[in-house]
């Protein structure tokens, strides 16, 4: 098991918005005026969903992971009309005087296509008092901020390294996560409970299914690489 220090509790903040509906159940026991501002962030979030300049910036985020892939891929066709695009509030937006946003974060995903592979693309969006910030975050069902998903697949690139045959030049390319068994929910104490992913990996040519558990602690959250479940494709 390895402990990294990336906190993971954020990204459960908030609730799924998916393009027409509000799920808000997640807000149960929180106060009014917490209540009240996740669903002003909504309709914010709603709002600039439309927008050009955001859809674009959006694409952009997209091509930054498929340049970053051994495809380098040059174009994306993103499908903002799909019934599985949806927002994750991270963390409600903060307004300043001017009624501009100086604080807050959601994750935004779109399903897309770029050179013939489908894939369900994530983009963290931050709201910062020197204006937006989008980051691409790896395909698929995967919670966690980019730092924990890096912490993740730097792990899992040791462990891969270990298997007969391996390379240690290779790296590692997250083509898709996936949710395993039951949601992360915040428990009595505050901390979120342990959640499973299976990962997706493409390393020197080779495709890899890989388990991880995530063990969140008030210090942290401890990633578990199921080592001798990996599958070779």
């Amino acid at each position: 098991m390895k402990r990294v220090q990336s906190i993971a509790c954020r990204w459960f903040s908030g609730c799924v918005i998916p393009m027409l509906a509000f799920w808000g159940a997640p807000l149960l026991g929180q106060d009014d005026a917490l209540i009240a501002k996740i669903k002003a962030t909504r309709e914010f979030i709603l709002k600039k969903m439309t927008e050009a300049d955001y859809r674009d910036s959006i694409r952009k985020s997209v091509l930054r992971y498929e340049e970053s892939l051994s495809t380098h891929c040059k174009s994306a066709d993103l499908d903002f009309a799909s019934d599985l695009m949806n927002i994750r509030i991270l963390w409600p937006l903060e307004m300043n005087d001017q009624g501009v946003p100086v604080a807050g974060r959601w994750r935004q995903r779109v399903p897309g296509t770029a050179c013939n592979e489908k894939r369900l693309y994530n983009v963290q969006v931050d709201a910062t008092k020197d204006g937006w910030r989008f980051t691409p975050t790896f395909p698929g069902g995967a919670n966690g901020d980019p730092e924990l998903q890096q912490d993740t697949l730097k792990n899992i690139e040791m462990d891969l390294k270990m298997l007969p045959g391996s390379k240690k030049s290779c790296h590692g390319e997250v083509l898709d996560t996936r949710i395993v068994g039951p949601s992360s929910e915040i428990q009595k104490n505050g901390l979120m409970s342990e959640w499973s992913e299976s990962w997706e990996l493409r390393s020197c040519g080779k495709l890899f299914t890989v388990p991880v558990r995530f063990i969140p602690d008030g210090k942290g959250t401890a990633i578990s690489v199921g080592v001798s479940e990996i599958q070779v494709h």
